[in-house]
């Protein structure tokens, strides 16, 4: 198993002037109701709104996620493939996630889902469903440089074994 276990952020910067553009809002807002105060009641507000959409929205992933910090990838492994058919469900909440839940992701979730899958299946030995799951992702999203590199990987490795 994996000493240390890799996160990748990956920054949209439209989406982050997205947000930007939403916090400008609820100060503006607050400012014209609250006057002076408005500027913390509007941050106040924003922060408590982003604290929420971010905890209520990804649930199967912030779990998926948690699971992966304690090395439990099997548990977290069935909370990606929640989070992956979540985002595959509501594809709408992913592609336009810098307002339905304040994310500056430059991924989507749902492959950041699969990924992670991909990932657990490494660290439970399942090369072959790895493998297979890294390929899934770089027919659906061909620029992702993770699945890319974590496929020459196992690929490399097959070969040396072989």
């Amino acid at each position: 198993m994996s000493a240390n276990v890799p996160i990748v952020r990956q920054v949209s910067w439209p989406a982050v002037l997205i947000i930007s553009l939403v916090l400008a809002g609820f100060i503006a807002i607050s400012v014209f109701f609250f006057q002076i105060h408005g500027i913390i009641i509007g941050i106040a507000f924003f922060w408590a709104l982003a604290v929420l959409l971010n905890q209520t929205i990804p649930t199967s992933h912030n779990k998926g996620m948690k699971a992966i910090k304690r090395k439990d990838f099997k548990v977290a492994l069935e909370y990606f493939k929640q989070s992956a058919d979540f985002f595959t469900k509501y594809a709408w909440v992913d592609k336009y996630r810098a307002i339905t839940f304040l994310s500056a992701s430059k991924m989507y979730y749902r492959e950041i889902a699969l990924c992670n899958i991909a990932f657990c299946y490494v660290q439970t030995m399942e090369a072959e469903k790895a493998k297979s799951t890294y390929e899934e992702i770089l027919k659906e999203y061909p620029g992702n440089g993770i699945a890319y590199y974590a496929l020459n990987s196992i690929n490399t490795f097959s070969k040396k074994i072989d």
